[in-house]
């Protein structure tokens, strides 16, 4: 954006402290991977707007040079759909508002583009930076900003957990004052008289505020010391080189264009290279932690019948040692047979569980749930929770009874665990939708809820919030749902509880989807 002369060398300092926060920010998050749905929305922003703040400082320094311009308005251009992203992403509202985001990315996206269009195009040479670009701007950034500032005022007044509306407070003040400063400029661009410059002091603040939001949204928790040293030396070794690259070859436009794009590539590249380092290993890390939770299930499954199966075959050992006749031990040989065949069917039933296969049979709904109750009574994340079950009539349906149980107790499990034995409530209930045709088995629990984040994320495979979960519960509760041709609810909030719903079919086609 263009600036008077007496604020050349302010703006420019300004820019890249702003640039120089908002790399450190990318690199930490980047780092951190898929650990939290704020961190990749988060990472991409904060690229944006690094570019956006260091090319604002070059074309600063040195005017003459349109292509700075360029890449700092398709730079502005980008930043503002990934703001969005981010925001919807922090309020829980990134599938329902998946139309408007993909309308924002198109239309941004072509006015980034055309901002790169002088390169190809000299008719094209006005419109970076200049007053259609400021208006075209303005006319995406003011409907979004409405949105995006409405709907976190009213998460702001919808949420009761003080930590949540701390968050959303810094939230609000970075988004407010990075995109007023803007606007700001943005106006006095487009033709606005008496409007005073703020975006790049602005910009500073914003990265501050966003710096804290993201420690405090805890997507940076257990950053170990040297990777935020490396995101921090990552991050002031760019900004260095960019203000070396500038002095050295600040007079010839084509190598600093060149130097400008080396240095750029290789800052990206590093931490590109941290950033995959990290994720390799907490990947390694979750899969393993997934297949101990599996085999440990599995073992489990299987250790009771092998230990009837032993202790029959060492009966009839000791029967044989003695030289007693072994025609009478018919008992335990059948025994042995059944075992046998119990762990054929546990095998089987895993390998079912893992595709969600249903067989359908007709089956009491008013006792599984029951059922469902009295086994969790016996788990010991229980211990001082209380279970009911409680089913309006169900009466019988056409389901597959061990999948359906299978996924329930997994629902009660994850229920009792959010209680972490603080006591508490959990409840099963079973419901028809008598206008939907349609059967709703229900989990209820009183515990400390789940944050609209958390909440989108939670029907994902292997995402989880706890250290030594595998993430599979809810992702394979809602498979069973879809399998029987119907759906799974997550209703949750902070200090409010959790609520996961299995809406099945009450009429059943006639072949059921496998």
């Amino acid at each position: 954006m263009a600036h008077n002369a007496g604020r050349v060398n302010a703006d420019a300092i300004f820019s890249f402290v702003a640039g120089g926060i908002f790399l450190a920010l990318a690199a930490l998050t980047a780092i951190r991977g898929r650990r939290s749905a704020l961190a990749l929305p988060t990472a991409l922003l904060c690229l944006a707007l690094w570019a956006y703040n260091t090319f604002e400082a070059l074309s600063n320094l040195q005017p003459d040079a349109p292509h700075w311009e360029w890449i700092e308005s398709a730079s502005a251009a980008l930043a503002a759909p990934l703001l969005l992203h981010l925001t919807l992403t922090f309020l829980g509202q990134r599938r329902a508002r998946r139309g408007v985001l993909v309308g924002a990315y198109a239309y941004f996206g072509a006015v980034a583009l055309s901002c790169l269009a002088p390169a190809l195009v000299r008719g094209w040479a006005a419109y970076p930076g200049g007053d259609l670009w400021a208006l075209s701007m303005l006319a995406g950034i003011v409907p979004l900003s409405a949105l995006a500032g409405w709907q976190l005022v009213r998460h702001y007044r919808g949420v009761g957990h003080p930590e949540e509306r701390a968050r959303t407070q810094l939230f609000l003040a970075s988004v407010t004052i990075g995109v007023l400063g803007s606007a700001v400029d943005l106006a006095s661009i487009a033709g606005a008289e008496g409007v005073p410059l703020l975006a790049a002091p602005a910009m500073v603040l914003s990265a501050i505020l966003l710096s804290a939001l993201a420690l405090r949204a805890r997507f940076l928790r257990g950053t170990q010391r040297t990777l935020a040293l490396n995101a921090a030396l990552l991050a002031v070794t760019g900004v260095t080189l960019h203000v070396l690259v500038f002095r050295w070859l600040g007079g010839r436009l084509g190598l600093l264009l060149l130097g400008t794009v080396i240095v750029t590539a290789l800052i990206l590249a590093a931490g590109r290279g941290v950033g995959r380092a990290y994720s390799e290993v907490k990947e390694r890390t979750t899969q393993l932690a997934t297949l101990g939770r599996l085999s440990s299930q599995m073992a489990h499954d299987i250790r009771n019948p092998l230990a009837a199966i032993q202790g029959a075959a060492q009966y009839l050992a000791e029967e044989r040692r003695r030289g007693a006749s072994l025609e009478d031990q018919g008992e335990f040989i059948d025994l042995i047979l059944d075992q046998v065949a119990r762990l054929d069917r546990v095998v089987e039933d895993y390998r079912r569980l893992g595709r969600a296969e249903p067989r359908l049979e007709r089956t009491d709904l008013d006792a599984l749930l029951a059922k469902v109750a009295a086994s969790a009574r016996l788990h010991p994340e229980a211990s001082g929770a209380e279970v009911t079950a409680e089913a309006r009539g169900l009466g019988e349906a056409s389901v597959d009874p061990e999948l359906l149980t299978t996924a329930l107790d997994n629902l009660v499990r994850n229920a009792l665990e959010a209680l972490d034995g603080a006591g508490g409530h959990v409840a099963l209930t079973g419901a028809r939708d008598e206008v939907h045709d349609a059967l709703i088995l229900a989990v209820r629990d009183d515990g400390p809820g789940m944050d609209a984040r958390t909440r989108e994320q939670a029907e994902e495979a292997f995402f989880t919030t706890k250290a030594q979960g595998s993430g599979l519960g809810l992702a394979f509760a809602r498979r069973v749902a879809e399998a029987h041709g119907g759906r799974m609810r997550v209703t949750s909030a902070l200090d409010a509880g959790t609520t996961v719903e299995l809406v099945l079919p009450a009429s059943r086609p006639s072949s059921p989807p496998g």
